[in-house]
C-alpha cells in the first residue's frame, strides 16, 4: 500500500473542489459546494463538497468519503488505481508494488497488462486489416459501407482473422512476453478449449473511454457469423453498461457545444463524424443504462436521440427518453422514416442529417404528437384512447411548467380543459371512457398549473421576483387569474422579503398557502442555474400563451356574433386574431418573453 505521508500529500496538492468540478457542475451554497449526484438520478442537487473539511457527501443515495474515495467511484476503479491517477494529477511518485500485498500487486498489474495488452491487439487488428490478405474480407465489407480511409484511421478500425489454428492474437501477444493470464484477464483469449482468439473472423472496433484509454473491442461479424455483434466480456476496463462509443472522440465536443447526439450502433457513430457530428457517441450494442446516463450528464446539458426509424429503434428511443427526464437532461428527437438508419443518411445525405439534428423538436413533443395522432378525425372511443395515451407521457415529464405546455397541447387537440387534464395526471387518474379524463372542467384553479407554479418559486425564492418583474416585464394584469394577480401584486410589495400570511385577507392568504405547498422541485436549484432559469421562462411563456389564448377565443366569439350586416367591421378582428396567433406561435418558439 502506499504510505500515508503519499496520501496525505496527494490531497494536499489537490483541491477537492476543483478536482470533483471536473466531473460534477458546481455551485457555491454558502460555505459548501452543491451539484446533482453523479452517483444516482436525482432532479435536485443533494451532492455537497465541503473544501475545509475537504470530503463530500450526497443525502440522496448516502454516499460520501474523501477525494480517493470519490474517483475510486467516479473511475470504478480500486484504492490503488484512483491513487494512481490522483498521484499523476499531484506529480507523486508512488511506493513500488513490492509494498502491497500479493493479492494488490496481482491487481494493480492485470489492470495494467490489460491497457497495454489492449492497445497492442488494436494494432494488430489495424495492421491485419490494412495490409494483410487475411484482411480482405474486413476491407471488402467496409468499402461496401462507403467507410473511408480516414474513417478507418480515426477509430483505428482493425480486422480479427479467423486463423487455422484460432490463435493469432494470442500467439501475437505471447511473443511479446504476455502471459495466458494477462491475456485471458484482459478478454482478448478464450481459455475454455485452449487459449484462443476471442475475436475471430470479425471486423474490430476498439472503444476507448473519455480518458482515451482503450478499454475494450466491439467485433462486427460478417456474413451469416453470429452473434451480428460482439463485445469484450466484462474485465476490469471493460464494462459495457458503463461505456459509450465515440466518447474519446467527442468529449471535447461535447464540453463545448454542452450537447451530445446519441445514436444506436458503431457505424451510425463513424458516419456522423464523417459528416461533421463531432458530437455523436453510441451504446455499445446494448440497451442504455442509468450510468451511460449520468455519464453524460457530467458533460452535457441537452441529448438529441438519433436512433433507427424501425420500431425497435423508435421503442429504444423512448425508453431513452424517460431516463434522460429522470436525469433532468434536456432531450430532443430525430424521427427518421422506417427502414433507414443514421448511417444510411451519413452515405446518401450528410446535409439532411446535420439538418435533422439541428431541427430536432423536443422528445416530449414529438411522443405527444404521436399519441394524440390524427385527433380531428377520430371518434369518441379513440378521442379517449389518444387521451389515455398522452396522460401516460404527461405524468413522465418531471418539470411541472412543461408538463403544462403540453397539457395544454392535448387540451387544444382534444377539445378539452388542460386543467382537468393535469388534475388526472397528478391524481393518477386513467380517463377511463365516460370517466374524469373526458368530463368538462370543474371551476377553479387547479393547484399548479403556471400562475400557481411562478407564484410558489417567487414566493419560496424573493430574490428571484425583481428578474420576473423587471426583466420580463411581468405585471398584475398579466395573470389569467384576478387573484393571481394580486398575489403576484402582494410579493413584489413585500420584497426583499416574503408576504406575511396574516396581513393578507383571507381568500389570498388562501391562495399563498396553496401555491407555496405545491411540487416546487427548483426551489433546491442555486440562484442562476439553467433548470431554474428554465422554470421561471416555462412559466411566464405558459401564462402569455394562455392569456393570448383567451384572448382569440374571445375575439372569434366577437366575429361570430357580428352578423353579415356588420362584415365591415371583420377585417379588423381577423387581423387582430391573425396576430394574436402569431404572437402565441413565437412564444411556443421560446422568443418573445422579454418584449
Amino acid at each position: 500500500m502506499a504510505s500515508s505521508t503519499e496520501v496525505e500529500t496527494i490531497k494536499a496538492r489537490l483541491n477537492l473542489v476543483e478536482v470533483i468540478g471536473g466531473y460534477v457542475r458546481l455551485q457555491r451554497a454558502g460555505r459548501e459546494y452543491r451539484g446533482l449526484c453523479p452517483f444516482h438520478k436525482e432532479r435536485s442537487p443533494s451532492f455537497y463538497v465541503n473544501p475545509e473539511k475537504q470530503l463530500w457527501n450526497c443525502h440522496g443515495c448516502q454516499l460520501g468519503g474523501d477525494l480517493i474515495k470519490f474517483v475510486e467511484l467516479i473511475d470504478h476503479t480500486d484504492f490503488r488505481g484512483a491513487l494512481e491517477e490522483l498521484a499523476k494529477r499531484a506529480g507523486v511518485e508512488l511506493s513500488p508494488l513490492e509494498q502491497m500485498s500479493p493479492a494488490q500487486r496481482r491487481q494493480v498489474r492485470l489492470r495494467e497488462s490489460s491497457l497495454r495488452l489492449n492497445q497492442m491487439a488494436a494494432d494488430f487488428y489495424h495492421e491485419v486489416l490494412l495490409h494483410h490478405q487475411a484482411g480482405a474480407p474486413g476491407r471488402q465489407f467496409l468499402q461496401e459501407r462507403s467507410v473511408t480511409a480516414e474513417d478507418i484511421a480515426a477509430f483505428h478500425l482493425g480486422y480479427a482473422p479467423q486463423g487455422s489454428r484460432r490463435d493469432n492474437l494470442v500467439r501475437y501477444l505471447v511473443k511479446r512476453q504476455a502471459t495466458s493470464e494477462e491475456i485471458v484477464a484482459a478478454g482478448l483469449a478464450d481459455a475454455r478449449q485452449g487459449l484462443t482468439d476471442f475475436f475471430r473472423r470479425r471486423l474490430v472496433i476498439p472503444i476507448r473511454d473519455e480518458r482515451q484509454r482503450w478499454v475494450g473491442f466491439g467485433g462486427r461479424g460478417l456474413g451469416d457469423d453470429q452473434p451480428k455483434y460482439l463485445n469484450t466480456r466484462s474485465t476490469s476496463l471493460f464494462d459495457k453498461s458503463r461505456v459509450l462509443f465515440g466518447m474519446d472522440r467527442a468529449v471535447a465536443a461535447i464540453g463545448r457545444e454542452r450537447r451530445v447526439v446519441l445514436m444506436e450502433g458503431y457505424f451510425d457513430v463513424i458516419g456522423a463524424h464523417r459528416s461533421g457530428v463531432a458530437t455523436a457517441v453510441s451504446t455499445s450494442g446494448t440497451a442504455l443504462t442509468e450510468t451511460q446516463v449520468l455519464l453524460l450528464r457530467r458533460v452535457a446539458d441537452e441529448v438529441v436521440l438519433c436512433f433507427d426509424g424501425d420500431p425497435a429503434g423508435q421503442r429504444a428511443a423512448r425508453r431513452a427518453i424517460d431516463l434522460f427526464g429522470g436525469a433532468g437532461l434536456n432531450c430532443r428527437l430525430v424521427l427518421l422514416p422506417d427502414g433507414v438508419d443514421p448511417d444510411d443518411l451519413s452515405r446518401t445525405a450528410p446535409d439532411q442529417l446535420r439538418r435533422m439534428l439541428d431541427e430536432a423538436p423536443p422528445a416530449w413533443e414529438v411522443l405527444i404528437d404521436q399519441a394524440l395522432g390524427d385527433s380531428s378525425s377520430q371518434s369518441g372511443s379513440q378521442r379517449q384512447e389518444a387521451l389515455r395515451r398522452c396522460m401516460a407521457i404527461l405524468a413522465k415529464i418531471p418539470e411541472a411548467s412543461i408538463r403544462e405546455l403540453y397539457a395544454e397541447r392535448v387540451g387544444r387537440r382534444l377539445g378539452l380543459a388542460h386543467a382537468r387534464i393535469l388534475e388526472d395526471v397528478e391524481s393518477g387518474a386513467k380517463g377511463p371512457a365516460g370517466g374524469p379524463g373526458l368530463e368538462v372542467a370543474r371551476a377553479g384553479k387547479g393547484a399548479m398549473g403556471a400562475s400557481a407554479h411562478l407564484l410558489g418559486l417567487l414566493s419560496g425564492r424573493p430574490e428571484l421576483t425583481p428578474e420576473v418583474r423587471d426583466r420580463y416585464q411581468v405585471t398584475r394584469g398579466d395573470f389569467p387569474d384576478k387573484e393571481d394577480g394580486e398575489l403576484y401584486a402582494v410579493i413584489c410589495e413585500a420584497l426583499p422579503g416574503r408576504p406575511d400570511p396574516d396581513a393578507l385577507p383571507p381568500n389570498l392568504a388562501q391562495r399563498l398557502a396553496e401555491v407555496e405547498g405545491g411540487e416546487l422541485p427548483e426551489l433546491e436549484e442555486p440562484t442562476g442555474s439553467p433548470r431554474l432559469q428554465r422554470a421561471l421562462e416555462d412559466c411566464v411563456r405558459s401564462i402569455r400563451v394562455e392569456v393570448a389564448g383567451a384572448t382569440v377565443a374571445d375575439l372569434q366569439r366577437r366575429l361570430a356574433g357580428l352578423g353579415h350586416h356588420r362584415a365591415g367591421s371583420s377585417p379588423a378582428l381577423v387581423a387582430e386574431i391573425d396576430s394574436v396567433r402569431r404572437r402565441i406561435e413565437q412564444l411556443r418558439r421560446g422568443d418573445g418573453l422579454e418584449s
